[in-house]
């Protein structure tokens, strides 16, 4: 499994967001590797950032239609 694909299996598996240096460790590898595997990820549009967590799409998705669903409330 390559490491682009390792990463996004990290970032589904925790829902709650990840930032680069969580993932340091876990994966092995440092993170300048990471971060530019991680902005490939982004770019394809495979994950989401906010803030300085990394996120799945579908994840970031469901977060949105919460916070549009409470402004209309």
């Amino acid at each position: 499994m390559s490491l682009k694909s390792r990463i996004l299996e990290y970032i589904n598996q925790h829902k709650e967001g990840v930032n680069i240096s969580d993932m340091e460790k876990p994966l092995g590898e440092n993170r300048m590797k990471i971060g530019f595997l991680t902005k490939v990820l982004l770019d394809e549009g495979k994950i989401e950032k906010r803030n300085s967590q990394y996120l799945s799409v579908s994840d970031a998705d469901q977060d949105k239609s919460v916070f549009i669903r409470r402004d209309y409330f």
